[in-house]
């Protein structure tokens, strides 16, 4: 299996996407575009003439020594390929990482499945989807009783579905009422969501709702990525009101009504926070889990690096 290490400024982007295109389990995350905007160094595992890729997102902030991490705002990557991932397949790939590369914490995708890859510890994490292929009939009548409670509720407020949602505002929203209690979110942070959603407009790759009280005032709001037969639930936000009215039980009922039929799935992305795993299941969505990867080959004095 030839499987080689390229510097992101040898990577053929045109043969880069083209894989991530055809891939039996493409995401938008691993487009060049995507990860040029979510971090500052990446390079990548490519096998053959691009028929299987792994982007490596690395920096050196260990003293110095490389690692490879996981970025804000893509949720897995791993290995894409033309090919069927098979557990050797996949061994082939993690025995490929450069070991220059001391220390690795990273999310594979679903189809990633290694259950015991050489070298490394695997924890499983979930991620919650829906698929959209049925009638809305069909899936609502999987909606939790909590949830169709709820919807009850904001039937009675008189809220207003919008797509004339800003991406400043809805970023803002997020920054103020959700980014605030998320210890990892910086400025930087708020850019980056700037960027992915501004170049996701412009290729065609997203789309941004909201709900609006009755006096108009934007309560809840979300950007959807778009692609693969998925639509991502990348960036949702609430207000202190919106929670009350619960507007964004209101905002996914409406996503969900206007897509059912379609051979599609949302992806709410997952979340090990108990209450918001819980409103994604209520919806009727399934655990598709990913995997997280982790090697710490760092030196012995220096093994207490954090986890």
């Amino acid at each position: 299996m030839d499987i080689r290490y390229v510097k992101r400024k040898d990577i053929n982007q045109q043969k880069w996407n083209s894989c991530i295109h055809y891939a039996g389990n493409g995401v938008n995350y691993a487009y060049t575009w995507y990860l040029d905007n979510v971090c500052e160094e990446w390079d990548g595992l490519i096998e053959g003439d691009y028929e299987s890729v792994f982007p490596l997102i690395w920096n050196k902030r260990l003293l110095g020594y490389k690692r490879l991490f996981q970025p804000q705002f893509c949720q897995q990557l791993g290995i894409f390929s033309i090919h069927i991932l098979s557990e050797k397949r996949i061994q082939a790939f993690l025995n490929a990482i450069p070991p220059e590369f001391r220390y690795v914490d990273i999310y594979l995708n679903a189809r990633n499945k290694t259950t015991k890859p050489v070298g490394f510890e695997v924890f499983e994490r979930p991620n919650y989807q829906l698929s959209l292929a049925t009638d809305y009939e069909t899936i609502r009548s999987k909606y939790s009783k909590n949830l169709k409670r709820s919807l009850k509720k904001a039937g009675q407020q008189k809220l207003t579905f919008t797509t004339s949602v800003k991406p400043e505002k809805l970023v803002e929203m997020f920054r103020v009422h959700q980014g605030e209690n998320i210890p990892d979110m910086k400025d930087s942070s708020y850019h980056t969501l700037h960027r992915i959603i501004y170049n996701a407009l412009h290729r065609g790759l997203g789309f941004l709702s909201g709900i609006q009280a009755e006096d108009g005032e934007l309560i809840a709001a979300a950007f959807f990525l778009v692609g693969h037969g998925k639509i991502i639930n990348l960036l949702p936000a609430s207000t202190p009101r919106g929670k009350e009215c619960c507007a964004m039980h209101r905002l996914i009922d409406v996503l969900i009504l206007s897509n059912a039929g379609r051979p599609a799935v949302l992806d709410f992305e997952g979340s090990a926070i108990p209450s918001i795993a819980r409103f994604y299941k209520s919806f009727g969505a399934e655990n598709v889990p990913y995997y997280r990867i982790k090697r710490n080959d760092l030196p012995f004095w220096f093994k207490w690096v954090k986890k």
